[in-house]
């Protein structure tokens, strides 16, 4: 088949499922990664990416302060931002986009290798409609994963060429494609052993398709048995994510079978995929989703959620009381704070946030909630007392320069409320509050 049919028939098949909704949210670190992450919307920010870890740019990223060093992941999201602002669905389309890319390099290589067509267009088919992929081609900062794998499949079908043909240039290029993976994703570094499977198969070490299958997924899974012990914490839905590039094995393994058996699966991964779809339209029904697939209650994915939506006051209680690490507990004495305060219930939003901030010293998001509470109080010096200190903790946090734009603009000092103003949409031009604010200060 011409390559142009192949990737026709592999976009139709993965558009069809994956098509994303019109009105998708971001969802879960989303809303740290892209939706208040300044280094993407400014483009003198742009070279901080290269120097700060993922979720270094946003200080509300609270308990999620792992040492993740992403800066392709990181830039490919100020394309995004450019051309779609803040809708989720248009990064979703670019997620889908590579997903498709994908395919195709996963169809290019196993041809390279076993120089069979129709093996290499199931495989590839297999992979793109795999249900699993799912949390990786509609979660927006699942596009790590995708990156990676973009890059790994690219270096190894290099390594392929160079093998086969002898092209001279190919462990070159195989070898930064797969430096390029790792700063997409982590685990790319695993994908060495995939090179080694290769070469070794090649060279007629490692014979016979389901062998080199075993040894495809023996290495996938070596990963997760470097970090099983936070798998459980964060959910079993993280395994998708890591079993993207491994799941290529695995549709290897199921394209071999007969032909008839090979249909059923695709049409059962076709509908299962179709149907998970629906759950991710807003972070209300995708909550309900992931409880449901959860094999351990109140993981780091429910919570992220539950801290967001969830106002029953004793079950958050209960969630604070349970938890041991203090940032986690902070921010569920913080929703408590949030409830209260919604409910009108003043002192004792301030109670709570000030809870949040004896947990967590550093918390500068309840710093900012408590200076409203006490504005909302009356108590005015109390409130700029609690601003600058959430200033001093964090120069460049949007949600506290606003605030303190609000603070003088109220007061009348328009001076300071167009500086504070003007540094808040400098580091997020989405802020709407803070734009309109500025547009109405005198000029003068």
């Amino acid at each position: 088949m011409k390559i142009w049919i192949v990737a026709s028939l592999l976009a139709v098949a993965c558009l069809a499922v994956y098509w994303p909704h019109r009105d998708a949210q971001f969802v879960l670190d989303d809303y740290y990664t892209v939706v208040r992450n300044p280094l993407i919307k400014n483009p003198s920010l742009y070279s901080r990416i290269w120097t700060s870890r993922l979720f270094d740019a946003s200080a509300s990223s609270g308990y999620i302060k792992f040492g993740y060093y992403r800066p392709l992941l990181e830039s490919s999201w100020i394309l995004d931002y450019r051309l779609f602002g803040l809708k989720a669905c248009g990064y979703q389309y670019i997620n889908l986009l590579i997903h498709v890319l994908n395919c195709l390099l996963i169809y290019t290589l196993f041809l390279m290798i076993f120089n069979q067509p129709s093996l290499a267009l199931k495989a590839a088919l297999l992979f793109g409609l795999l249900p699993s992929q799912e949390w990786v081609v509609r979660y927006v900062t699942g596009r790590g994963d995708e990156l990676s794998a973009l890059f790994g499949f690219m270096g190894l079908i290099f390594l392929t060429r160079s093998l086969k043909t002898g092209f001279k240039q190919g462990h070159l290029l195989a070898f930064i494609c797969l430096g390029l993976a790792a700063l997409s994703r982590e685990v790319a570094l695993s994908y060495v052993l995939y090179a080694l499977l290769i070469y070794y198969y090649i060279k007629g070490q490692v014979r016979g398709l389901n062998r080199f299958c075993g040894w495809w997924l023996f290495i996938g899974v070596l990963p997760l048995a470097v970090i099983w012990s936070i798998v459980p914490k964060q959910g079993n839905i993280l395994i998708g994510h890591i079993f993207y590039f491994t799941s290529a094995g695995f549709c290897l393994w199921v394209a071999q079978w007969p032909a008839r058996r090979v249909i059923v699966f695709l049409f059962l991964f076709t509908a299962v995929s179709f149907y998970q779809g629906r759950f991710w339209s807003t972070e209300e029904i995708l909550l309900r989703h992931t409880r449901s697939l959860e094999w351990w209650p109140h993981t780091v994915i429910d919570q992220q959620l539950l801290m967001k939506y969830d106002d029953d006051i004793p079950a958050v209680k209960k969630m604070a009381r349970r938890s041991l690490n203090p940032l986690i507990k902070a921010m569920w004495l913080r929703r408590l704070g949030m409830i209260c305060f919604k409910r009108g219930d003043l002192p004792g939003a301030a109670r709570y946030f000030g809870q949040a901030l004896s947990v967590d010293p550093l918390d500068v998001d309840s710093l900012d909630a408590l200076a409203v509470v006490a504005h909302d109080q009356g108590e005015e010096q109390q409130s700029l007392a609690f601003l600058r200190r959430a200033l001093t903790l964090n120069p460049v946090y949007p949600e506290t320069l606003r605030t303190l734009g609000i603070h003088y603009y109220i007061y009348k000092d328009f001076s300071r409320a167009r500086l504070f103003l003007s540094r808040c949409l400098f580091f997020d031009p989405d802020d709407a509050q803070a734009a309109k604010l500025l547009g109405s200060l005198p000029t003068r």
